[in-house]
């Protein structure tokens, strides 16, 4: 069990979970792939609250509710537990489509409400709901995630097969999809309710019938069958424990089984999972050699940022084998973007409600949502912030001034937009790159949360 970290630093008008180098330093001396453990009460402030995980259910919600799309339906997936399975041992059964009547709704209000709206429909059939890359849709759960991985990946590197994030739900005995593994190793972050996680090293459970034969099993998802109660007990009697309560972190390795066991009322969590290792490339024919990792002197926080050569000459080498159907252009443009994002499966919500005229004054976020311009393959530049992107085609010297901007905005200083505007034009030729688009281009920043209108400075 790791120890209290220090208290973070006040961030972006915002609490950062960023836990400081000497703590990942130790844990991954003792705990990243070897062992389970819980970090007890890491923060004193800012851990994800039970309202900012109901209003992204909420938003998550109402996207499925308008669009319906195959993506949505499956990020969003809805649980009912069964207890007289087959045999004694107790199933689930996931439903689609999914109406109204099962999803958060705003006028449910809270998620106090929704839950006894659910429970009362249901009849007290127990459920659970998924919700994958739930900080799409609420900023500040953005904020959290994103702020604690970039104190992971200061420490660790920041891993290339991914860092993949969702929500948990409900009042389910048992996790859903039984006792399983998963691709990554987990950080499960407890905001309401006690939570019980019965672990299995790979190997006590690798050997079993179902399993496939494969050596990269380890590193793989897979999945338990069990065949009835007296099997399910002789797991049971093999496993270890680890439990929390709000607060705390419970963590285990990418090799671990694991199942969620019973505990009273309503349990919400954040799973957040992470593997250093390669990322796996879409394609056929022969694969590119990857690293695992960016290192954090190759992370995008610096003026001049552009993809490191470990990733760029495997996406050279990709689109010129024709293993894939994308150009090394927009595999640059979903690296970049991949790596502005930290990794995570899904970019921040936008802000749609700012918009910026001559006499605003704007300032960067900084930190983990630096803005970069980066030179793409055909000679255009690319500006990327929290995993959104726009490519632009310009000259050399517009090319420069918009490096320039991007800087400037990464500075710690408020900016005036008419005074940003003027300097960027100053000398410029007429052609190649319009007062309205750099109006439009600084929109996108603002749209991507990556710079956010101020208070003017006194005396201006």
């Amino acid at each position: 069990m790791l120890a209290r970290a220090p208290a973070p630093q006040a961030q972006d008008d915002d609490l950062s979970l960023a836990l400081p180098r000497s703590f990942w330093k130790e844990f991954d001396k003792n705990y990243f792939g070897k062992k389970p453990t819980v970090i007890k009460q890491p923060f004193a402030r800012g851990f994800p609250t039970s309202d900012e995980v109901f209003d992204a259910l909420v938003a998550g919600a109402q996207h499925l509710l308008r669009e319906q799309s195959l993506a949505i339906m499956k990020a969003f997936r809805f649980y009912l537990e069964h207890e007289d399975g087959p045999d004694g041992v107790a199933y689930h059964s996931m439903l689609f489509p999914l109406t109204r009547r099962h999803l958060p709704l705003p006028e449910d209000e809270n998620f106090e409400a929704y839950y006894h709206r659910l429970d009362k429909w249901l009849g007290g059939k127990r459920f659970g709901i998924v919700l994958n890359s739930g900080q799409s849709y609420n900023w500040r759960h953005w904020l959290q995630l994103r702020s604690f991985l970039q104190g992971m990946y200061e420490g660790l590197g920041m891993p290339l097969f991914g860092a993949d994030p969702a929500i948990l739900f409900g009042n389910y005995r048992f996790t859903p999809f039984g006792i399983h593994k998963d691709d990554l190793a987990v950080f499960n972050f407890i905001v309401h309710g006690k939570k019980v996680i019965s672990l299995w090293p790979f190997e006590t459970l690798g050997s079993r019938p179902e399993m496939p034969k494969d050596p990269e099993l380890p590193l793989r998802t897979a999945s338990v069958h069990l065949l009835d109660k007296a099997d399910e007990d002789a797991m049971l009697a093999k496993a270890s424990f680890i439990e929390g309560d709000p607060g705390d972190i419970l963590t285990w390795p990418v090799t671990y089984w694991h199942r969620a066991e019973p505990t009273e009322g309503l349990s919400i969590c954040i799973s957040l999972g992470v593997a250093y290792r390669p990322p796996d490339f879409w394609g056929v024919g022969p694969q590119p050699q990857w690293p695992g990792i960016l290192t954090p002197k190759e992370l995008p926080s610096r003026d001049g940022w552009q993809l490191p050569d470990s990733v760029r000459v495997p996406l050279r080498h990709a689109s010129k084998a024709n293993t894939v159907v994308a150009n090394e252009r927009a595999l640059t443009e979903h690296w970049v973007r991949y790596a502005t994002n930290g990794a995570m499966s899904g970019p921040p919500p936008e802000d749609t409600n700012t918009v910026l005229s001559a006499q605003d004054w704007v300032q960067g976020g900084g930190g983990y949502h630096s803005l970069v311009a980066v030179p793409l393959p055909d000679g255009d530049v690319l500006v990327s912030a929290n995993g959104r992107s726009t490519g632009l085609r310009v000259s050399p010297a517009v090319r420069r001034r918009i490096e320039w901007l991007v800087s400037t905005l990464n500075g710690p200083k408020a900016q005036h937009v008419e005074a940003l505007e003027s300097q960027f034009f100053s000398r410029l030729p007429a052609k190649g790159f319009t007062r309205k688009a750099f109006l439009g281009l600084l929109n996108d920043m603002v749209r991507w949360r990556a710079v956010r209108k101020v208070a003017p400075k006194k005396g201006r």
